[in-house]
């Protein structure tokens, strides 16, 4: 009897060294959080305006096709000649020309609106002139501004620039321009006349 209470014994504690030696050496599971997508490369920005009293479209674009700086921006079409007192339909296409054809990056932005928002500028040269209200907005709760579609509102004659920027937000857009880093921050002419 001595014999069978050693043996029992002792296969319970051969059973309860394993079980501890096999919880020592599992490792903790670790929640592994999906890696935050980079900033975007892009190397043009185009602006279409649509005048909402006649359909009269103005078209701009901000090209820079060296992105290693190697030549200056394009800014030679990034021009928009507006009519005094009007609105304006505005909407952003943001594009990498240096693929062929060349790769539309707008449609990955509003994928990703919860990261981004795109702010707009006017210099203090236009003043109260020129007012842009952004019109799209993410799937956050409550939505924030997206800002590829807005409208630019005129009112009286002048003349100054318009500081696009495109703001990668990942996991901290709070609808301010402060956190995340930049993407894109480029100028517009904007000519406001009758």
């Amino acid at each position: 009897m001595k014999k069978h209470n050693f043996i029992i014994r002792s296969l319970a504690s051969i059973i309860l060294i394993s079980n501890l030696f096999i919880a020592g050496c599992k490792k903790e599971e670790q929640v592994v959080s999906p890696p935050l997508p980079g900033n975007e490369f892009l190397t043009t920005v185009k602006l279409v305006l649509v005048n909402t009293a006649n359909n009269d479209t103005v078209i701009a674009f901000w090209r820079d096709l060296t992105p290693e700086d190697s030549n200056p921006a394009d800014t030679s079409l990034a021009v928009l000649n507006l009519k005094e007192n009007s609105t304006y339909k505005a909407t952003v296409y943001l594009l990498d020309e240096t693929k062929t054809p060349a790769e539309d990056i707008t449609e990955e932005i509003k994928e990703r609106a919860n990261y981004h928002q795109l702010f707009y500028f006017p210099s203090s040269n236009l003043g109260a002139n020129l007012l842009v209200n952004v019109t799209d907005s993410d799937t956050n709760s409550p939505p924030l501004p997206l800002g590829i579609t807005s409208n630019f509102i005129t009112s009286s004659a002048a003349s100054g620039k318009v500081n696009v920027i495109l703001k990668h937000q990942p996991n901290v857009k709070n609808g301010t321009f402060a956190p995340g880093s930049t993407d894109i921050d480029v100028n517009f002419q904007v000519n406001i006349s009758n």
